[in-house]
């Protein structure tokens, strides 16, 4: 029996000039920390942030910079660790963006999502915090992994007003979405006015698969941007890459590691959170994208080039 090749840090290649510029570190220093109890069940949240807050080196500031902030939606587990996904979140900060989560393994509806999102906003007003005065909070976005992923899509589907962008990743079937309540109704897709989205699935993740993402994408409202990708080799826990893969005892739950999210969910938020000027270039429908293969199939998209 013949079995599919399978790429991996040794394989994956970065293919053009924006995925390049952001997969590598962004120009902030970065520092983390763990706060005091943030959401309504009592988890912790971890706080990835550009050390000298206020600065933005893209443009020569020393002062005054407010950062735009990503929210994180965990996917599920009884414990959330601090490492979760952390290569990758502090990968964002470099970029200049507040990025925080709840340690919670059943995100579920998205209330503790919510909580987080306010947590962070309210230490921003707080004149005793570091991040006082330091947050944009009208460019704020959310990610999410597997249940996680499912989260986001939910809130997505409802407008949420906090949020300005969405990127879900492994968006899971709709029945384990059934099983952990975060069932996503896809007539709400169809309504949606507010934000903008960009499905990342796995080729080889048998819970987020092409049709998977492509029933999630297609009903989603044409009046808002939205692009679809899927990871060439790509399983369930990319994201937990650190970069690369480090065995968790699950055949073919990691074949890559985080390589391949570093550069375009960077551009994403940095088109839509930092009014990064190549963002239509990255994500327009015949722009660098959908010119990724070997790496990326299944690309779709209805941003114009502008």
């Amino acid at each position: 029996m013949l079995l599919p090749q399978v790429a991996s840090a040794t394989t994956y290649q970065l293919t053009g000039p924006i995925e390049r510029r952001y997969a590598a570190d962004g120009p902030w220093a970065t520092a983390t920390m763990v706060t005091r109890p943030c959401d309504r069940e009592s988890n912790v949240c971890d706080i990835w942030y550009p050390s000298d807050l206020g600065s933005n080196p893209l443009k020569q500031e020393t002062t005054g910079f407010h950062h735009p902030a990503i929210v994180f939606a965990d996917g599920t587990s009884d414990g959330i660790t601090a490492d979760y996904a952390a290569f990758f979140l502090r990968h964002l900060a470099s970029w200049g963006f507040i990025v925080i989560r709840s340690r919670d393994g059943a995100t579920g509806h998205g209330d503790t999502v919510l909580d987080t999102a306010s947590f962070l906003l309210d230490l921003a007003k707080n004149t005793g915090s570091i991040f006082y005065e330091k947050v944009d909070a009208d460019n704020v976005g959310l990610v999410g992994h597997s249940q996680g992923a499912a989260t986001t899509t939910l809130l997505f589907s409802r407008n949420t007003p906090i949020f300005k962008t969405y990127v879900p990743i492994e968006t899971p079937i709709r029945p384990f979405c059934v099983i952990v309540k975060c069932t996503i109704d896809l007539g709400a897709l169809a309504k949606v006015t507010h934000g903008s989205i960009f499905y990342i699935g796995g080729d080889l993740d048998a819970a987020s698969s092409l049709p998977t993402n492509l029933g999630y994408y297609a009903p989603t409202s044409s009046k808002i941007d939205k692009v679809m990708g899927m990871i060439a080799g790509g399983s369930h826990g990319e994201i937990q890459g650190n970069p690369g893969c480090e065995s968790v005892g699950i055949p073919l739950y990691c074949n890559i590691g985080a390589y391949p999210l570093l550069g375009y969910p960077t551009a994403w938020f940095m088109w839509k959170l930092q009014n990064a000027a190549d963002g239509p270039a990255a994500f327009a429908e015949n722009g660098e994208l959908s010119h990724a293969a070997p790496n990326w199939l299944g690309v779709l998209s209805n941003v114009r080039n502008r």
